[in-house]
């Protein structure tokens, strides 16, 4: 791309009316959002009707909107764009893009050589324009207005026929019989009736109009009547705010006093929370106490078991040296001298347990009674096993 191609497209940008400013140095790297914000406003420039999406936060998305422009001028502007290029962005992209900027400032030079002639054409045929589209629209109402009332008519047609073929007949016969009274007698009586008929309504309507005026009478006394009662409860009702009711202090002291008695539960409600809480930590911290406790018994009893399993051994092997030498010289009891040595170690070794589970116990507390029962039991088995 040569520096002068890129100097004129900057030059034509500036004269199409371009929001932002172009340089040559934009385009010495890739600068796909200017590159896409040109085509865009090329597109809008071209046909303000056209549904093109400006997301071109993702690959897929810049890949649709560069594919959109290309279509869009290949069919409607007959304009070839290599998509390939547009996607570099760089100088490659400015020489696609100066392909649309040249048709759109040809066509902008050439329709300002025009411009004149085709306003006042415009003025005037917007002129006549108007004015008939204003003579259609009286016509068209007008048309409406006709076809309206020659539907009603043609309605009554069948009533007015037969009124008109009366009428025609009834002055045949007065001009066939000019001299007869005939005629005259009936037109005063069909005169008469209608006299007759009308004064009939006129009472109707006079009737009407006098009940009418009674039941305004009524309904008017009706509105004074109501009117004065609300006046009255209005009265009663102010009468009523401002006298102050006798329950009003009973119920403020007890207000009060419920106040109170609620501000008292609630620092009650809130001490008993807190102590239920500290008796739950000190259920805790008892319960890991007692298992600690637990487990340095286990302990102690396995230690006990091991030392006292070693002295049953220690016991097992004196017992046998002795029996050797009561039979070879003295001829001691076997069973006699195994026994008591066995006792005096279970001896010793009780008395040490007693001593330590003692010093347990003054630690401990109640928990270690269990546990003094457990090796008091463990120390029995321990004996019975020394003495058998």
């Amino acid at each position: 791309m040569s520096y002068r191609d890129l100097r004129n497209f900057c030059e034509i940008m500036r004269s199409l009316g371009y929001s932002r400013p172009i340089s040559v140095e934009n385009f010495r790297l890739p600068n796909f959002e200017l590159v896409a914000d040109i085509a865009l406003w090329f597109a809008e420039r071209y046909d303000p009707s056209c549904d093109i999406s400006d997301n071109i936060n993702e690959e897929r998305d810049r890949v649709l909107f560069i594919k959109s422009i290309c279509q869009l001028f290949l069919t409607k502007a007959r304009i070839k764009l290599n998509p390939k290029k547009l996607y570099e962005a760089n100088g490659y992209a400015v020489k696609e893009l100066l392909k649309v900027a040249t048709m759109l400032n040809k066509a902008m030079n050439a329709s300002a050589v025009d411009e004149d002639d085709i306003v006042s054409s415009n003025d005037f045929n917007m002129d006549s324009k108007l004015r008939n589209l204003k003579q259609a629209r009286s016509l068209a109402n007008e048309i409406t207005e006709t076809g309206a009332k020659l539907f009603d008519s043609l309605g009554k047609e069948n009533d007015l026929r037969e009124s008109r073929e009366k009428a025609l007949e009834f002055l045949d016969s007065i001009s066939r019989n000019l001299g007869s009274n005939t005629e005259q007698e009936y037109i005063e009586k069909c005169i008469r009736d209608l006299v007759g008929g009308q004064s009939q309504q006129m009472n109707q309507m006079d009737e009407m109009i006098s009940n009418l005026r009674q039941d305004e009478k009524e309904l008017e006394n009706k509105i004074q009547r109501r009117a004065a009662e609300l006046d009255r409860t209005d009265k009663r009702l102010k009468g009523i705010e401002q006298v102050r009711p006798e329950f009003m202090d009973e119920y403020e002291k007890l207000e009060q006093e419920i106040e109170r008695y609620y501000s008292q539960y609630i620092e009650k409600f809130k001490n008993l929370d807190y102590l239920e809480n500290q008796l739950d930590e000190y259920n805790k911290r008892e319960i890991e106490k007692k298992k600690e406790n637990q487990k340095a018994l286990r302990k102690i009893q396995e230690k006990y078991k091991v030392e006292e399993y070693k002295t049953f051994n220690e016991g097992n092997e004196d017992g046998n040296v002795m029996n050797e030498m009561g039979s070879t010289r003295t001829g001691f009891n076997k069973g006699n001298v195994v026994g008591n040595l066995v006792d005096e170690d279970d001896d010793d070794d009780d008395e040490d347990a007693e001593g330590e589970e003692i010093s347990e116990d003054e630690e401990d507390g109640p928990i270690n009674i269990e546990s003094d029962e457990e090796d008091d039991e463990d120390i029995e088995e321990d004996g019975s096993d020394g003495n058998f």
